[in-house]
This record gives C-alpha cells, sequence and structure tokens, in this order.
C-alpha cells in the first residue's frame, strides 16, 4: 500500500498529460494508480476476507452521506426528461463516486500510517526539482528556451466539456493548449509542472505545512536534515510568490492565522520569526526579480489586492491586467442563482452549465457554490458537515489528553491532517476542487489517518465484512470436493 499511495500523490505531477480518452475523459497516471488500489482492496476485502472497520465519526458519515445527496441531485435530471442533462449528471456522478468509493476504503481498509507519511515525504523531495523547474521556467519564457511551455493533453481541462468556451483557452498557434501564464513585461507567473499559477501556489501551501506545522508542536520533523528543511522552505516561499497568486496568499495567511489562533500561547515567539523569516526572503526575491524584469511582483500583489477593494470602495488603484477575481466573484452569484432556483437537490450533479448556456455560466470557480448548485440545500450540508467533522475530531486529538496518547508519527500527521483540511476548505472556496481526484485524494489519506488516530486511542469503531468466509478459502474447499 506504500508505493501505491505514493504512486497516487506522486500522479499530482503528470494531471496535464492524459494517457488516452474514453470519450471526453482523459485517463490519466491518478486513474491508473487508483485501479491498482481498487484491485488491492478487492484482494483484502474478497480473497483475503479482511473486515473493514471505519471510525465512528461524523465526518466519516458526511463522507458517505454525500453518496446520497449526489444520488438525490438527480432528481430535476430525471423529472425534466432533458437527455442531455441527464447523460452528463450520469458521466459526472460516476466519476465522483468512482473517488468516494476511494476515500471510504481509505477510513476502513488497515493502511499503516507511515505509509501516508512516506508519500508526503515523497512529495517533499520531488517539491525540491518542481520548484527549481518553475524557477527555470521563468527565465525560459522570457528568453524563449525549451520546455518554457508545458501543452496539456489532459482533455478534461482542454476542451470544452462543462460549457468552457474554447476561445477562452490559451492555445498556441496550431491550437495546442497549454499552460496558463499572464505575463506582466518581463516577468510570468511561474507554473512548473502545474496547469496554471493557482494549482503551484497550491501545493507550495501543502508543501509548507508539511514543513513548518511540526515546528510549531515541537513534534519530529518529516525529515531530520535541517539544511534540506530550510532549503526547501527557501524554494517553497520563493515558488509561492512568483506565482502572483491570490489563492496562494489567502492560503498563507490562512496558515498563519489558524496557527497564530491555536497555538498562540505556546509557539506565537516561532510564528513571529517565520513571518520575519518570509518577509526578508521575499524582499530578497523581489529585489532580485525587480533587477532582471524591472517588474516588482510586490508591487504587482499591492496593485491587485488594492485595485480589488478600491473597486468596492470606491478607491483610485486600478486592477491589474487580467484579473481574474471579478470573474470568480461573478461565477458565486451564478451558483447562488442557481440554487434558487433548485434549492432542495440542486440542478443535478455536472448540470451546472445547463442553467443557462453562455460562457458566464460554463463552471463554477468555487467548489462550494458549485456543490450548492448543484447538490442543494442536502449537498451542501454533508460537505461543509464532512470538514466541520473531521475539523471536530482533529481538534479532539489534538487539544485534549488524547494527545498523549497517539504515536509519534501519528501525532504528527494528526497535526498535518488538520492543517491539511484548513487549506483544502480555502481551496473548496476559492477554487472548484469537488471533482477532481487530488481533493478526494487528501479526503483518503485524512481518513487513514482518523482511523488510525480512533485505533490508538481506542475509539468507537463500527465492522463490515464483506466475505463472511474468505474467497481463498472457499476456492481451497471447492478443489478440495473435486479432488475427492
Amino acid at each position: 500500500m506504500k508505493y501505491i499511495l505514493m504512486f497516487l500523490s506522486f500522479s499530482i505531477f503528470l494531471g496535464i498529460f492524459r494517457l488516452f480518452a474514453i470519450s471526453t475523459y482523459s485517463v490519466t497516471a491518478f486513474d491508473v494508480g487508483l485501479v491498482i488500489f481498487y484491485i488491492y482492496a478487492a484482494k483484502k476485502i474478497i480473497w483475503d476476507g479482511q473486515k473493514l472497520e471505519f471510525p465512528k465519526s461524523f465526518g466519516f458519515y458526511c463522507v458517505c452521506g454525500i453518496v446520497l445527496t449526489v444520488l438525490l441531485s438527480g432528481a430535476a435530471p430525471v423529472l425534466e426528461g432533458n437527455p442531455d442533462k441527464l447523460q452528463q449528471y450520469i458521466k459526472t456522478s460516476l466519476h465522483i463516486f468512482y473517488l468516494l468509493v476511494f476515500a471510504i476504503l481509505c477510513a476502513g481498509l488497515k493502511i499503516k500510517i507511515v505509509d501516508t507519511k512516506r508519500s508526503i515525504q515523497m512529495l517533499m523531495i520531488c517539491a525540491v526539482v518542481v520548484h527549481l523547474f518553475g524557477i527555470y521556467q521563468l527565465v525560459a519564457r522570457a528568453t524563449d528556451l525549451p520546455l518554457a511551455w508545458l501543452n496539456i493533453s489532459d482533455i478534461t481541462l482542454s476542451s470544452s466539456t462543462r460549457g468552457i468556451d474554447p476561445d477562452g483557452l490559451s492555445t498556441d498557434a496550431d491550437g495546442i493548449t497549454r499552460q496558463i501564464s499572464l505575463n506582466y513585461g518581463s516577468f510570468y507567473r511561474a507554473t512548473s509542472i502545474f496547469s496554471e499559477p493557482s494549482a503551484l501556489a497550491g501545493f507550495c501551501n501543502f508543501i509548507l505545512i508539511c514543513l513548518l506545522v511540526p515546528v510549531l508542536r515541537n513534534e519530529k520533523p518529516f525529515f531530520k536534515s535541517g539544511k534540506f528543511n530550510s532549503f526547501l522552505t527557501i524554494l517553497t516561499v520563493v515558488s509561492l510568490f512568483l506565482t502572483f497568486s491570490l489563492t496562494g496568499l489567502v492560503l498563507f495567511l490562512g496558515i498563519i492565522g489558524f496557527a497564530f489562533i491555536t497555538d498562540r500561547s505556546k509557539s506565537i515567539v516561532k510564528i513571529l520569526k517565520i513571518i520575519c523569516f518570509v518577509a526578508v526572503l521575499l524582499f530578497i526575491t523581489d529585489f532580485i526579480v525587480e533587477s532582471t524584469t524591472q517588474i516588482s511582483v510586490a508591487g504587482l500583489f499591492t496593485q491587485r489586492v488594492g485595485g480589488i477593494i478600491s473597486t468596492y470602495t470606491g478607491g483610485r488603484i486600478e486592477s491589474t491586467g487580467g484579473e481574474s477575481f471579478y470573474a470568480r466573484w461573478n461565477t458565486l452569484t451564478k451558483g447562488v442563482e442557481i440554487w434558487l432556483s433548485y434549492p432542495i437537490t440542486g440542478i443535478g450533479l455536472g448540470c451546472y452549465f445547463f442553467f443557462m448556456r453562455t460562457p458566464e455560466f460554463g463552471f463554477s470557480d468555487s467548489g462550494l457554490f458549485s456543490v450548492l448548485a448543484e447538490t442543494g440545500i442536502i449537498g451542501v450540508a454533508m460537505f461543509i458537515g464532512m470538514f466541520a467533522g473531521l475539523f471536530r475530531s482533529w481538534h479532539t486529538f489534538l487539544f485534549t489528553n488524547l494527545y498523549k496518547k497517539l504515536q509519534p508519527d501519528t501525532r504528527i500527521m494528526v497535526l498535518f491532517a488538520l492543517y491539511n483540511l484548513l487549506i483544502n476548505f480555502i481551496s473548496a472556496i476559492t477554487a472548484n476542487p469537488f471533482v477532481t481526484s487530488y481533493f478526494w485524494l487528501q479526503i483518503g489519506i485524512s481518513l487513514v489517518i482518523l482511523r488510525s488516530a480512533y485505533q490508538e486511542c481506542s475509539m468507537p469503531m463500527f465492522q463490515v465484512q464483506i466475505m463472511q468466509t474468505p474467497f481463498k478459502k472457499l476456492l481451497s474447499k471447492s478443489v478440495q470436493f473435486e479432488n475427492v
């Protein structure tokens, strides 16, 4: 299982590349890893007859409840009798079930906590290459060097599925979809191996919590080497800054703010040191960038944030070119508009753009409001309940006497899971990860950690056994009977 989780985690770097396509669905490396996971799970459950042990957690119950809300959201497509709408609902529902079953199995299978830790360590090592490549691309795009742009072959990102206007995609002269990265003079927003800057910014914040969270609680870090941790921290902060991502900024402020609120009595000095270190590092990075490109990234951030605030307060600061905030905000209001028309069960999973076939209704930029529009008040209650329930569980383990009962590896993973849950919730508001493989991979890993913590603290769990007699024993008895 260790290698399966590592492969699934590594596949996030290969998300823009398809292996082959089935209709409008791209089969990527993640799908290969997930199929291997399901084969492994089937072997354990059916062949070996392993019992599934699930934590009696409200968060886990809400994950299971999402399955029900997806089914209920089919009411509108079925009752309206629109064949295109019904087909889209079925396709999207099958995809989300494909991911939800993975998360549910993660909560029940006997997966070692160290397996999740190894997958994170692998990502941290890979992050060095990812960050260096992202920095290289900034130079390559300005000087027309090789690999300055990566082509996107994943048709779920590059085609006009779900009503996205193909004319709005970033393509070259041959019509090939490539990475999205606006430029300001000679400065191009960093993307590295990802499809857009915000995706890289999200990954940077993921790596930051892996590096910084153990420091706040004096826990053993993922790597013992102080030099490696320092080097990776510098690269990650620089890479995050160069994405020039508003989502990345919100995630970073969320991490620091949450750390200050929850651990200030013990770690306020450490948090202030981290803030000072980041400030100095960003000053140096901005100085270097401005010296080479005549563009101040800090100045761009000031103009971007100030421009958004000025728009709503009557100020005089102009927005930066290509500002996406207003379009994203517009999709939030459109999501509410759809929900008001389908308040209980939603318009149907995957049917967002059927409400009004215009570009602005193509796809929601917020997972939370997409869930609201497509699955209604029932669905959004389950979605928020999943986060609230898991958050309550992590709070129980981290801020009560149960913390001392956890093994060292489990303690650091529970702490990681809390902060990872935080950035995933923020991302679910500022982006739309609900039907993405990476989001449910993170939820699955969280449930592996939750199950381990429940076991170590002897908390209530319930068992489900699919095969009362393992299939290998049934087959063995059948062979013996035939021989007789």
